[in-house]
């Protein structure tokens, strides 16, 4: 450094420093933005790793409904055999005080399950004196023996009423009918109406008519048989044949309501005494063969004190075989079959061909020709 002035010495010294302390403070700017760098990315990396990832969304579709199922139907019943319970004209059992009329609707019920009875029937003359109270609380004594949920239609008979004067209804107040609906009656008396039920698949019409209000209810019996056409009709009431034919009566019904009804099919009564049957083969067409055959009986043997106590009837219908066998039975001298000079001879068991059961089937209920 010899001959070099002072000066020039002095000078290159401080931009020698002043060169250093420049590359001093880059460097130092350097490394501090490189932390700051490297910060925040931890920071960006922290973040991405605490927040949660962004999902893909979800667009909803309606999947095409499930067809419903069609229904399993039901199979259709087989028809059976049923029976209808009937007794008439028991006026001496319970104007006698005795048990007579109780053992009668004792067996009804005994063989309720046996005979596949729905129904028991009464065609009047329950009792003999309308103003006798101990007869009527007989006959009620006697209804009460019937199993529960049994039906029972009932008839009033010349001798369940008082005379026309009188205007108390002792056979209204004691009547142990079990579906009377005034909708179903005749007039506002009460002592003629209808009731229907299904009984062994089967649809039934059963017609209460009482004595002296059957003739002046003909138009109603024929409207209520049209509007259940589909039911096998039938028609209960206190007088209406006997063995001299049909009675005064019974002339006007066959001809006003059973020939101009197709539908009524059985006709029971009472009143005369003895059993009878008589078929009526009706043409309801007009085209020279029969359509149906309308079962007519007739059924008073009390009348009979040594031969003839306690008799009643099962009707059994059978739609498969379209019978109707007649079971006649007295449970108070515990004998089967009724025998007589004159009457309809069925004794123990009769089975009537041709009931007309089957033409008011339902559909698809099968039936044997």
């Amino acid at each position: 450094m010899e001959g070099i002035p002072p000066e020039y010495m002095q000078l290159t010294k401080r931009l020698f420093a002043t060169c250093f302390a420049i590359l001093a403070v880059s460097l130092l700017a350097a490394c501090s933005l490189q932390d700051q760098t490297s910060s925040l990315q931890t920071q960006a990396d922290s973040a991405a790793t605490e927040a949660p990832l962004p999902t893909a969304t979800t667009v909803a579709t309606t999947a095409a409904p499930e067809p419903t199922p069609e229904p399993t139907p039901e199979p259709t019943p087989e028809p059976e055999a049923f029976s209808i319970a009937w007794m008439s004209d028991t006026q001496t059992y319970t104007a006698a005080n005795s048990d007579v009329f109780g053992k009668m609707t004792q067996w009804i019920c005994d063989t309720q399950k046996k005979y596949n009875t729905v129904l028991t029937v009464h065609t009047g003359d329950i009792v003999y004196n309308p103003y006798q109270d101990i007869a009527w609380q007989n006959a009620v004594d006697g209804f009460r023996r019937l199993p529960e949920g049994m039906r029972i239609l009932t008839v009033a008979g010349n001798h369940d009423q008082l005379p026309d004067y009188d205007k108390r209804t002792p056979y209204l107040d004691h009547r142990p009918d079990t579906d009377f609906d005034p909708k179903n009656a005749a007039d506002e008396s009460g002592y003629a109406y209808y009731t229907t039920f299904t009984a062994g698949g089967v649809p039934m019409l059963v017609f209460s008519l009482s004595y002296g209000f059957e003739v002046d209810a003909s138009d109603w019996i024929n409207a209520v048989c049209k509007t259940y056409s589909d039911h096998y009709a039938v028609l209960c009431l206190h007088s209406y044949m006997n063995f001299g034919g049909y009675t005064s009566i019974g002339r006007r019904l066959i001809e006003r309501v059973v020939k101009q009804s197709p539908n009524i099919r059985l006709v029971l009564c009472g009143h005369d005494g003895g059993m009878l049957y008589v078929p009526e083969k009706l043409d309801d067409n007009a085209d020279g063969t029969p359509d149906r055959t309308v079962h007519q009986m007739m059924m008073n043997v009390q009348d009979d004190p040594i031969k003839g106590v306690g008799y009643l009837r099962i009707l059994r219908l059978d739609p498969t075989a379209d019978t109707l066998e007649v079971i006649t039975y007295s449970p108070v001298l515990d004998r089967f079959g009724y025998k007589a000079y004159a009457g309809d001879h069925f004794g123990e068991s009769t089975v009537l061909e041709d009931a007309g059961i089957q033409d008011f089937l339902p559909n698809g209920i099968a039936s044997t020709p």
